[in-house]
């Protein structure tokens, strides 16, 4: 009888070192749509999905309004803190980035590591003499 509580003990002992209880780790976020948004005209509507990968288990969960949203180009359009962008020029000019970051330490960004992702967004005339300066 000793043995075999024996070894069921060495058992518990090898599920728990196999056991992972440092919690989920984001490791990337992937954009949808990740070609990003052509827009046509004055108050067209976009809406981008965060998905975020992680670790410990494996797990692929939409994030979306978790993340911190950022549009790199001035007089664009608008983003909102869940993805939704709106275009709000007349012109079909201009182009940037919408980038979304998770920050490990949320009330602190500066002092954390951050994971994020990138898309592109442009007006359906940018690039043509419409557009020229």
């Amino acid at each position: 009888m000793k043995r075999w509580f024996g070894l069921l003990g060495i058992g518990f002992a090898g599920l728990t070192l196999l056991s992972c209880s440092s919690g989920q780790q984001l490791v990337s976020i992937t954009l949808q749509p990740s070609a990003g948004f052509v827009f046509e005209g004055f108050d067209a509507k976009g809406q981008f999905t965060a998905l975020g990968t992680y670790t410990h288990p494996p797990e692929t969960k939409d994030i979306t309004n978790q993340v911190v949203w950022k549009l790199n180009i001035a007089n664009f359009g608008t983003l909102t803190q869940t993805g939704q962008i709106t275009y709000t020029r007349t012109d079909g000019c201009g182009s940037g980035d919408v980038t979304a970051t998770q920050y490990s330490n949320p009330s602190n960004p500066t002092a954390s590591s951050a994971v994020f992702a990138i898309a592109p967004v442009k007006g359906v005339n940018d690039g043509t003499p419409t557009c020229a300066p």
